[in-house]
């Protein structure tokens, strides 16, 4: 047998458990009569009450910050029992787990003293002996008793708090018996022949005849003002007279003396029953009356806590935490909370069940933020490969905070703020030549949807037929665009390079072919497009490095840690989606560059994008289908359905295996209900709080029905590892700008290399090397030309002139004098004496000295001009 100590030390330990029931509860206050009755405790001696050997569970209602919690405090022997008995009576009740709330009562480091200058105290106890009844439940048919003291318990302050506490254990073996004897009673009369009975026996028999329970009510209120304090304990108490009965009992309040409320603040706070309430005994109908479960009676009392009331119950196969072994857990990301079989539990989604993608949906401000941060962080801590690319900031920052030490030296931490020190992203970077076509595809599509309004297939042929072109090319980027379009000698060297015949076709055949005016009409647009970026100093610094100082297929393979800080507010929305865009696609890239790699070889790789309409480029939509089998996992999240393409919108709901619902607007809750089966109607999806979702999730290859949940608070430790973080990873993938001048400069100087072409492209080595080394006849030399008046610029030279080419007008060039083009140059002016053959080289260019602007035609016409290169 366990000793009286240990005992005690079992009695003591508690557990703590807050209570919730859905507003359309239709249970009444017997089905609470049934749990007490149902109690596991054992009878108490006057022995056990005497040292303290007792069980006794406290049932609680607690205001905190102007909101009613119904509260429970049980032995933790007993708790599994005791909420068996509960689910058994409140079928939807949602039992959750929690700590005990009054170690926050009062602030930080306060002495008893000033603890018990802030609390006013009281105990309800009754007038009459305790075999004497009060009204219970049953004798109210039009109101639920316990409204007027919720109605009481809802007039606060804001800094109240509030503790109406029902500390019970079994009643004393012979309480029956003093109320039994007293019953029996016999009063005389005036005749001495006769006598009458109590009057009061009826009443007594039926309290006696039920399971009764020893209960100690206290009243403790936490507040600054001291007359706030006094008055709603009185009007607390008053609301007990409710359930008076006038031929019996009642219940009133009793104040403690000065010398004993710290004895009583201290039995609220330890939940022990005192030895004085011995002989307050209830029956499990009269406490059940005065406190209960609420129900659909008491919608209208304001600030209860209800529990959630969405259909939907988490299927049976659920990960949940509990039953995991810490093995299992690192398989499994932990991202939201729901009731499972009546406790609320956390759950997550399965490494294998992600791979199948995870789209999430809600407006601004109610959770997507903080739920991605938590998977990432998650993921973070289990040592996977992470990709987050955040259009505000806000995300990157929280994820800063969380990088474990141990995982400092994968960050990389990419910001386009930088200025400095910027990281380098070629765009053009080509390292298999059979990627080539993909690139030009994915580039097209992110100034497609950059430009969609000012978008033609003319542009797009010519802009894909540009990129697809410098990816032949050694050492090209974006930069090079406007290059190629107005600089003849620099085209003849790219087109020297393409080993597509029917590629190399459209410069010589289609391109050059075209007159300046037709020319300058069909490359306008692009010069515009793509001037827009290359002029910005901060991109600019990012785009102009031929080798990229990040490998994304090293990232992904190694489990790097990527933060993309794309802060619209820093470098504006269409630099941001460029960058985002361009990142994705090279992700991509990455990924099916893999396909030579075993599947099971192939190491996961988590892709978050937030707001990631700003990305969803048409190329998307082969991300979505073909990801899964490169382990490029998905997770992207946006506010409503319109900012994404309908096309992309169908990829996303025919290829996502989870699906996740946050408060939507009326016209996504229309499409939403249809995806969620009609399990739910649109006001249940238009109406949830913060952070609470509906989602399907992917379980073991199989998506489930649609279920409501709660995400998870972010992790409460943080590393502080922010600055050590961003130093040590721009130290690694950025570069100060006076080193980069040097490898701009080395672009800039690079001579044809035919172990280049060879290597690259050996099938087509012998025809470029042969058509390379061909003497090329009549070079145009140039003729100083004169700088041209803005008012007459065409919309190609106002492209130039972003780029810091000045269009400049030849006024003595006549028409007569141009001589005929051949297949690699454009028609160009020829000298005709010596002087002139000497060549003018232009300086201040933003391309090198070697080039120049040559206008046509006589000075009184509108003047055409290419951009061409002077060998020496």
């Amino acid at each position: 047998m366990p000793t009286t100590a240990q005992a005690q030390s079992e009695s003591s330990q508690l557990s703590f458990f807050e209570i919730r029931v859905p507003k359309s509860s239709e249970t009444s206050p017997e089905a609470m009569a049934a749990c007490f009755q149902g109690l596991p405790l054992p009878k108490s001696s006057f022995w056990d009450f005497l040292v303290k050997n007792h069980y006794s569970l406290s049932f609680e209602i607690v205001t905190w910050s102007q909101r009613i919690y119904f509260m429970v405090a049980v032995p933790t022997k007993l708790a599994s029992y005791f909420t068996s008995q509960l689910v058994a009576q409140y079928p939807q009740a949602l039992i959750l787990p929690v700590a005990d709330y009054m170690t926050h009562l009062f602030p930080k480091n306060l002495t008893a003293k000033e603890q018990l200058k802030l609390a006013t105290l009281g105990k309800i106890v009754m007038e009459a002996p305790f075999y004497l009844p009060l009204k219970t439940y049953k004798d109210f048919s039009d109101i639920d008793p316990l409204s007027t003291i919720l109605g009481a318990l809802s007039k606060t302050h804001p800094d109240d708090k509030i503790i109406l506490q029902y500390i019970v254990t079994k009643a004393p073996n012979n309480w029956q018996q003093e109320g039994y004897h007293i019953a029996q009673k016999t009063f005389a009369t005036s005749d001495p022949t006769k006598v009458i009975p109590n009057p009061q026996k009826t009443l007594i028999e039926q309290k006696i005849a039920q399971v009764g329970l020893t209960t100690s009510i206290r009243i403790l209120i936490v507040g600054s003002d001291p007359y706030r304090r006094d008055s709603l304990l009185h009007q607390i108490a008053g609301s007990f007279s409710s359930v008076a009965h006038g031929e019996a009992n009642k219940l009133k309040l009793s104040k403690p003396l000065p010398l004993t409320k710290g004895r009583l603040l201290s039995q609220i706070e330890n939940r022990t029953l005192d030895f004085a309430s011995r002989s307050h005994v209830l029956s499990a109908a009269e406490l059940a009356t005065i406190y209960h479960l609420p129900n659909q009676s008491l919608i209208n009392i304001r600030n209860i806590a209800w529990g959630g009331t969405l259909k939907g119950e988490p299927p049976e196969n659920l990960p949940i935490a509990q039953n995991m072994v810490e093995e299992e857990k690192q398989d499994v990301n932990f991202f939201a909370r729901t009731e499972f079989k009546n406790q609320e539990t956390v759950f997550g989604i399965k490494r294998a069940d992600r791979r199948k993608h995870t789209y999430i949906i809600g407006k601004t401000g109610t959770g997507k933020s903080t739920l991605i941060a938590n998977m990432a962080i998650n993921d973070m801590r289990n040592g996977e490969g992470v990709c987050v690319i955040d259009p505000h900031g806000d995300l990157c920052d929280i994820i800063l905070d969380y990088i474990p030490k141990n995982r400092i030296n994968d960050v990389i931490y990419l910001d386009p703020n930088n200025a400095d020190s910027p990281f380098r992203i070629n765009p053009l970077e080509v390292t298999n030549p059979e990627q080539a076509e993909l690139v030009a595809s994915g580039i097209v599509a992110i100034f497609h949807k950059l430009f969609a309004y000012s978008w033609g297939p003319r542009l797009e042929y010519i802009l894909r037929n540009t990129i697809l072109s410098l990816t032949h090319y050694p050492n090209s980027t974006l930069l090079e665009v406007p290059r190629i379009l107005t600089n003849q000698s620099f085209r003849n060297k790219v087109v020297e390079r393409i080993p597509d015949e029917m590629l190399k076709r459209f410069w010589i055949e289609e391109f050059n072919q075209l007159d300046q005016r037709a020319r300058n009409e069909a490359i306008s647009p692009i010069l515009n497009k793509v001037g827009q970026f290359t002029t910005f100093p901060k991109i600019r610094a990012i785009l102009e490095r031929p080798k990229s100082s990040v490998s994304i297929e090293d990232a992904m393979d190694s489990g790097k840690i990527m933060i993309l800080n794309l802060s619209q507010g820093k470098i504006g929305e269409d630099n941001a989606a460029l960058l985002g865009a361009m990142m994705i696609t090279r992700i991509q890239l990455a990924a099916m560059s893999r396909v030579n790699v075993p599947e099971e070889q192939r190491k996961d790789f988590y892709l978050y994008v937030d707001e990631f309409q700003n990305f969803a480029t048409s190329s998307f939509v082969k991300i979505l289908s073909e990801a899964r089998k490169y382990r490029l996992n998905l997770v992207v999240a946006n506010q409503y359905r319109a900012q994404v393409p309908e096309e992309v919108q169908k990829a996303i709901f025919g290829n996502v295996g989870s699906l996740i619902s946050f408060l939507v607007g009326a016209e996504d809750a229309a499409v939403l209900k249809t995806e969620f089966g009609q399990t739910y109607e649109e006001t249940d999806l238009v109406n949830l709080n913060n952070f609470e979702i509906v989602l399907k999730l992917s379980i073991d290859n199989k998506t489930s029905p649609p279920f409501p949940a709660k995400t998870l608070p972010l992790p409460y430790s943080k590393n502080q590892n922010r600055e050590k973080v961003i130093r040590i990873s721009t130290e690694r993938y950025g570069k100060p700008n006076k080193e980069v001048a040097s490898d701009r400069q080395e672009a800039a100087n690079f001579e044809y290399n035919d172990n280049y072409v060879s290597n690259v492209y050996p099938n087509q080595y012998q025809n470029n090397n042969n058509q390379s080394r061909k003497k090329q006849e009549d070079r145009p030399i140039h003729i100083k030309p004169l700088i041209k008046a803005s008012a007459h610029r065409t919309a190609a030279e106002e492209a130039l002139v972003k780029l810091g080419i000045q269009p400049q007008v030849n006024s003595k060039v006549n028409n007569a004098e141009q001589p005929k083009k051949n297949k690699l140059e454009s028609t160009s002016y020829q000298p005709k004496t010596d002087k002139e053959k000497q060549p003018y080289k232009k300086t201040g260019s933003k391309f090198d000295n070697n080039q120049q602007i040559k206008s046509q035609g006589p000075s009184t016409n509108r003047p055409r001009f290419i951009v061409e290169e002077v060998k020496d």
